[in-house]
């Protein structure tokens, strides 16, 4: 589902000093106190049954959990989450790590990586699509093939991609029509995504999973990071509700690059600390500017942006699957990170784990001000 983009200027400059260190008893009771009454309250107002967050600033890490399932059960570290289109964060890892593996360049022609003739389609007033276009969300292509707005609304999601084919997607792409020039507008696209997963494994030949398996997550140390799709494997995933309690089926056995992996909050944390401590040419790439202001909001690899060129830049991403919200924010000079994530879906639960980011950051800037 689409990202929501709200960030606000905030500092966070000896936030991990003052938090995670523990070296101030007061302060971090007063710290797990307002996280505590931050997400019970988003629990409560989403009709949600659990919330998680992780926090990492440096060596540190900081993870909490709230709330508990219908038959009484605890959640943890090891509870397993859908993060929807947060995996495209991973599949822009994975394009950083084609480019600088000389696998593919960012700004030619998609088609040369389709395999086959046509597609001429796939451009609009001369100007063809690029990887960088589908990397930002400017290709123009739909935000799916395989539904629309209005089958979100009645309910249909779940049948139509569950029936959806990647033959049935290239049939779809080969006869979509432009409207506009690539790189011109902003269109959040699932279909975008879903195309750069299908050209990695072209040009590595093994499949998605076993490219993030071996390029990031044996590197991160994420050992529960990937695509459930056995029923075994299916069954550990915590299902959520639509912001009124209804239980909700899964997306994600049925979703591809755009929004297909499941994790937890101990190797989402290991992802953050991996990607803030960059040690390989694509993470650092990956981190990159390639459209938009460096003053205010821009695009790296299906990553958002925000005021890239300053002291304090942020990148960010939502995941919203149906019933499941999460929200992922690298602040990389102060080497921070904050992942939340809760069992609900209304309208605007992931803007409230935005605000609720935000929130914790402001206020533990301002205490530290307060004491030096």
């Amino acid at each position: 589902m689409p990202h929501l983009i709200k960030a606000r200027t905030v500092s966070y400059v000896i936030f991990s000093l003052l938090i995670l260190t523990a070296c101030n008893s007061d302060s971090k009771l007063d710290f797990e106190s307002f996280v505590e009454k931050k997400l019970t309250r988003l629990i409560i107002e989403e009709n949600a049954q659990v919330a998680s967050i992780a926090i990492v600033s440096g060596k540190h890490n900081f993870q909490k959990h709230f709330g508990q399932f219908p038959d009484g059960t605890k959640l943890g570290s090891e509870t397993v989450y859908e993060i929807a289109s947060i995996t495209k964060t991973y599949t822009g890892l994975l394009l950083a790590k084609a480019v600088t593996d000389k696998k593919v360049k960012l700004d030619e022609d998609i088609r040369v990586y389709l395999g086959a003739e046509g597609y001429q389609n796939l451009q609009y007033s001369n100007k063809a699509i690029t990887l960088r276009h589908l990397v930002t969300h400017k290709s123009t292509l739909p935000q799916d093939f395989a539904f629309n707005s209005e089958d979100i609304k009645n309910g249909s999601v779940i049948e139509l991609v569950s029936n959806y084919s990647k033959a049935k997607f290239f049939e779809d792409l080969a006869q979509y029509q432009l409207t506009s020039t690539p790189g011109d507008e902003y269109q959040y696209s699932n279909a975008g995504a879903k195309l750069i997963g299908y050209i990695l494994e072209k040009v590595y030949n093994k499949p998605l999973s076993v490219l993030i398996t071996e390029f990031i997550t044996e590197k991160s140390g994420e050992e529960h990071t990937k695509f459930r799709l056995s029923d075994h494997e299916i069954s550990n995933i915590t299902k959520g509700t639509d912001g009124q309690g209804n239980l909700q089926p899964l997306l994600s056995p049925y979703s591809f690059a755009e929004g297909g992996l499941t994790s937890t909050t101990s190797s989402i944390s290991s992802y953050m600390q991996y990607l803030l401590n960059p040690l390989s040419e694509e993470v650092t790439l990956s981190q990159t500017l390639l459209a938009g202001s460096d003053r205010g909001h821009g695009y790296a690899f299906f990553w958002n942006t925000y005021k890239y060129n300053s002291n304090k830049p942020m990148l960010y991403n939502s995941g919203g699957s149906i019933g499941t919200s999460s929200w992922l924010a690298l602040y990389p000079k102060q080497e921070l990170g904050i992942f939340i994530v809760t069992n609900a879906a209304a309208g605007n639960t992931q803007e409230k784990l935005n605000d609720i980011a935000n929130a914790i950051v402001e206020k533990y800037e301002i205490a530290a001000k307060l004491k030096q």
